[in-house]
């Protein structure tokens, strides 16, 4: 994740609501496929890495955010388990190793708003990737991610806490000019009386990149497109329905 938006702010909560696992068999397949070490960019609090080091994947996990590797590191520490976890970020990586796979789960390249950001990180991720080595990278479908973003606040859900329950709303707007959705989360947090204890709020900004840019960006980086699939089940992507751009890209 990227540090512009400021994920450090609700780290502690993030394990509270986003408990998804929808994308987890998807890369743990393509993991174990791979011929050597994995590179996880924007990895977080280990949503995805968890799995994958707990199959034994040689695993990398690179994010901007030191409170989200905070939480990763003291997982690993808990579960008796390795990584090497970097705080960097993914505009400016430079590692000593070369990997196998690059991988960035749950659509957060969408955090890279400007195109010249964009193509700079594709070409960081090539940079460190083996001759022939593969970077999924993983996006919403632009015309249908459009359709839930309308100003409205929403509730997202309501999330059991240790001591109490949060509430999560989301106000989204998108702009046409600019490409961007941008506005706000709220994380409501109540304790176990009812009574809100305490109130956090997180600025979002995320870009809706058409296919098109990112296919150019991604060649233009070196990279050929292998698969571009709609969602985790590997279906074809359909510019109309489909949920995700899943892109299979090769060095």
């Amino acid at each position: 994740m990227m540090g512009d938006i400021q994920w450090d702010t609700v780290a502690s909560l993030y394990d509270s609501y986003v408990t998804v696992t929808f994308d987890v068999p998807f890369f743990l397949e393509e993991a174990k496929a791979a011929s050597g070490p994995v590179l996880e960019l924007m990895a977080g609090t280990g949503r995805v890495s968890l799995p994958l080091i707990e199959a034994g994947v040689p695993l990398t996990c690179v994010d901007a955010s030191g409170a989200m590797l905070s939480r990763l590191r003291g997982k690993l520490q808990e579960r008796g388990l390795s990584a090497t976890v970097v705080q960097a970020d993914v505009r400016t990586l430079e590692l000593p190793n070369m990997f196998a796979l690059a991988i960035l789960p749950f659509h957060s390249f969408s955090e890279l708003l400007q195109s010249s950001e964009q193509e700079i990180a594709l070409a960081c991720v090539y940079r460190h990737l083996h001759t022939g080595g593969k970077f999924i990278c993983t996006l919403h479908n632009p015309s249908v991610r459009r359709r839930s973003v309308d100003g409205q606040p929403r509730l997202v859900g309501r999330y059991l806490l240790d001591k109490g329950t949060l509430l999560l709303w989301s106000t989204l707007q998108y702009s046409a000019d600019a490409g961007v959705v941008e506005g706000v989360q709220v994380y409501e947090e109540y304790d176990s009386h009812g009574v809100l204890s305490r109130q956090r709020m997180l600025d979002m900004r995320f870009a809706m990149i058409e296919r098109q840019d990112f296919e150019r960006r991604a060649v233009h980086a070196g990279f050929r497109v292998i698969e571009l699939y709609g969602d985790y089940d590997r279906s074809p992507f359909l510019p109309d329905t489909s949920p995700y751009m899943i892109w299979i890209l090769q060095r």
